[in-house]
């Protein structure tokens, strides 16, 4: 019998290897990844409490990638910030499976899929943050709303499975057609409007982040490779 998160992963398989992108295959996704449990993937009190002792202020647990699809495990340090960036062209899934996190999302307000250049200011509007933890349904985006987030441990450490589709695509120089691009915001304007847009901003490229990096993890839950293709 297939394990959770086996299920979890040919669905989302199914979901982001089809050039027809199928709402009730998200849909189904969502479902799945909403039941995912810190037990589903070997998550346990141990692997938490060596985050906190390691020097990095996050860690990453790879699960499975192939060009569709990347499944992965990150786990933020209590107090930490992964900065603000983007996810180019991606669709993305995140559900929080330990802990809690403040999810701020940020969408651009124009649609454009250009490179975005360094010093260059560009607006977006920010939503509402979001507080999830074990219970919470799982976050969405697409490669044009709330596609811009950080994230803030607020209790933790905090663990949260992330499936992004297509995964970045970058060199070992960091160059490619979907590379991570991290943000700061310049400039704000809080707005009085009653959806769950809070602000108005323009954001500018950070070249460096030399505060924030990451240690990886070996994954010990239930593997994917052979259930995914």
């Amino acid at each position: 019998m297939a394990s959770a998160i086996e299920v979890l992963g040919k669905q989302a398989m199914k979901t982001f290897s089809d050039r027809r992108f199928c709402q009730k295959n998200l849909e189904k996704l969502l479902s799945l990844l909403n039941k995912i449990t810190a037990e589903d993937v070997k998550l346990d009190k141990n692997i938490l409490d060596y985050v906190s002792r390691q020097p990095a202020p996050m860690c990453v647990m790879d699960i499975f990638e192939n060009k569709d699809i990347t499944i992965a495990i990150f786990i933020l340090k209590h107090g930490v910030r992964m900065p603000m960036h983007d996810h180019p062209g991606m669709h993305g899934l995140l559900k929080v499976i330990s802990g809690m996190v403040e999810l701020s999302s940020y969408s651009l307000k124009t649609k454009s899929d250009h490179v975005i250049k360094a010093k260059e200011e560009i607006a977006a509007v920010r939503h509402r943050p979001d507080y999830l933890h074990s219970n919470s349904p799982a976050c969405t985006f697409t490669p044009t709303e709330k596609n811009f987030h950080e994230i803030l441990c607020v209790e933790g450490p905090a663990a949260f499975l992330d499936i992004l589709s297509p995964p970045y695509d970058v060199d070992e120089f960091g160059k490619g057609t979907r590379p991570c691009t991290f943000f700061k915001t310049v400039k704000s304007k809080l707005c009085t409007d009653v959806t769950d847009i809070i602000e108005e901003v323009q954001l500018t490229v950070v070249e460096n982040l030399p505060d924030f990096y990451s240690s990886s993890l070996e994954y010990r839950g239930p593997p994917l490779k052979n259930h995914c293709t």
